[in-house]
């Protein structure tokens, strides 16, 4: 799990560091990524979820409609238990874009 939070925090870097708007197919699959391991119940560290929410803050830099879909996509779907994560996320993009 280690990997995969140098993975994300690599990523994060990079989106960062410019105006990088990604191919559709690329945006999704790291949408889905991200989205899957901060909503994950067992197997995922709070450190990989972190990473992956900070994933998906960056990538509202320049994709900000596709992420917050995503987001409240969970929060429609948890019939009123969504996962701590949804709701770090959500925060962090309003203290980032609001």
């Amino acid at each position: 799990q280690g990997d995969r939070v140098q993975n994300y925090r690599q990523l994060e870097s990079a989106l960062q560091g410019g105006d990088s708007r990604l191919p559709s197919g690329l945006l999704n699959r790291l949408i889905a990524e991200a989205s899957g391991d901060i909503r994950a119940a067992q197997g995922v560290t709070n450190n990989v979820r972190t990473a992956a929410s900070d994933i998906l803050v960056a990538l509202a830099g320049s994709h900000f409609h596709f992420v917050m879909s995503e987001l409240q996509g969970h929060l429609k779907a948890m019939g009123g238990t969504p996962e701590e994560f949804v709701f770090v996320t959500l925060g962090k993009l309003a203290s980032s874009y609001g």
